[in-house]
């Protein structure tokens, strides 16, 4: 069996010093003729797959990655590919959420000028990133607000905060924040609630789907950071995979 690394992505690339009895390759039009029944591909855990790219596949791999669209399923099908999504699974992407909390806590030091401990944060949603985050925060004592769109995760919110909004309730008081933290994936920010968000406000996009429309954040600093573990914990990110790549192997 050989191993196919993307070596774009320094998460993947870096399985290379972990995979030393394994032939790993970098997947490139040249080593794909190499590929065999069976083989594994690897790309990090954000890729975005077209059609086209997947129908470049060899036939009868094991692909891992993140999420491949439901409309390309099809295509998998076809060439008789295993797809092991990294991201469905639980303990992953629990420890994957941690290490992008903790390069929130980074922009946030490096972005703002003030003290961790005067900022005012708010985090929009309630999903494993603003769990992890959230956690970190309330250990530091910094002061923290959740705002959620669900009723069963408003509840929820106040395990880990006293001071939370349900739906669009925040914008009463999202004048008063220094920091806005998004973890939903969907855009819900239209123009005049993005008008809303305070002047030199640090806004921190961890979604991979924009809340808000980029070019209407003219006014506070609006940091689009996907993949975060790739960026500052790309070691510990990459033996993430590598412990469910060794679990398939087993």
């Amino acid at each position: 069996m050989k191993i196919f690394l993307d070596f774009s992505d320094e998460r993947t690339k870096n399985l290379k010093n972990y995979l030393k009895k394994f032939k790993t390759f970098e997947i490139n039009k040249n080593n794909l003729k190499l590929a065999e029944n069976n083989d594994f591909f690897v790309y990090p855990p954000n890729k975005k797959w077209s059609e086209e790219e997947l129908k470049t596949l060899p036939n009868n791999i094991t692909l891992f990655c993140g999420k491949v669209d439901n409309c390309f399923h099809s295509v998998l099908t076809e060439k008789n590919i295993k797809h092991k999504n990294f991201l469905s699974d639980e303990t992953f992407a629990i420890k994957n959420a941690n290490l992008t909390a903790e390069g929130v806590l980074s922009i946030i030091i490096s972005n703002t000028n003030k003290s961790l401990f005067e900022l005012n944060i708010l985090v929009l949603g309630y999903g494993r990133i603003t769990k992890s985050l959230c956690l970190i925060l309330s250990k530091l004592g910094a002061k923290f607000s959740i705002a959620t769109f669900n009723k069963n995760s408003f509840s929820q919110s106040y395990l880990l905060s006293n001071n939370n909004y349900f739906e669009y309730d925040f914008l009463k008081d999202i004048k008063n924040f220094d920091c806005i933290i998004n973890t939903r994936p969907e855009k819900y920010f239209d123009e005049q609630k993005t008008k809303q968000i305070p002047k030199n406000c640090l806004f921190i996009e961890t979604a991979s789907t924009k809340c808000l429309d980029e070019t209407k954040a003219k006014h506070f600093n609006y940091y689009f950071a996907p993949a975060l573990p790739k960026k500052y914990s790309s070691v510990s990110a990459s033996k993430l995979l590598l412990e469910q790549i060794l679990g398939e192997i087993k």
